[in-house]
């Protein structure tokens, strides 16, 4: 009872502190070598991220809608950025491939798939849609078609959200007690006496 009790506890501190909502701190090499701090891709305004790899089918189907949503949106403050966790050798096939798509927005290579593990990634395709202030509004796991649709109405909200002057023909989310900071909390305790 008392591993299981530990365990609990351990469990509990490492979903306050590992994830926080936030994206961790990162340099990643651009394609051609460049080293790039994340946070400097989304300073300007909300970007969706993904991570895959080559032998990823559903990341690449999905990338097709990222691209058109990258070029569609980036007048609005929106890009897209791809995050590529293949390994170095493989890096060959990746450049070509990429360039074969001719996809607009930028890919940066991470080998050791820190971006994946450090932002919670179990299962590709895996993509985040974050703020200008770097937390994460969504998270995506798997990509089946159609699913683009859906994935188009966040990427508005989220614009909505960054740069509500910004947002041609959208409406800002609707706020509920989820999604709402709380202002300030109340604790009433009764002391017996």
């Amino acid at each position: 009872m008392k591993k299981l009790f530990f365990s609990l506890i351990i469990f509990s501190f490492s979903l306050l502190s590992a994830d926080e909502g936030k994206l961790p701190v990162l340099k990643l090499k651009d394609l051609n070598n460049k080293r790039l701090i994340l946070s400097s891709l989304y300073k300007d305004g909300p970007v969706a991220i993904n991570a895959w790899n080559m032998s990823c089918e559903p990341c690449k189907k999905e990338m097709k809608y990222l691209n058109d949503f990258h070029i569609k949106y980036q007048d609005q403050g929106f890009k897209f950025i791809s995050v590529n966790i293949d390994s170095p050798r493989s890096m060959s096939k990746v450049k070509s491939y990429i360039k074969s798509m001719k996809w607009e927005f930028p890919v940066l290579s991470d080998p050791r798939a820190e971006f994946f593990r450090k932002t919670g990634g179990k299962v590709m395709p895996y993509l985040l849609l974050v703020n200008k202030d770097g937390s994460i509004f969504k998270r995506h796991v798997g990509f089946n078609p159609g699913e683009e649709v859906a994935l188009e109405v966040e990427i508005k909200e989220m614009i909505a959200l960054n740069f509500p002057e910004r947002a041609k023909g959208t409406k800002p989310p609707i706020q509920t007690e989820e999604t709402s900071k709380v202002e300030s909390v109340k604790i009433e305790t009764e002391i017996s006496e």
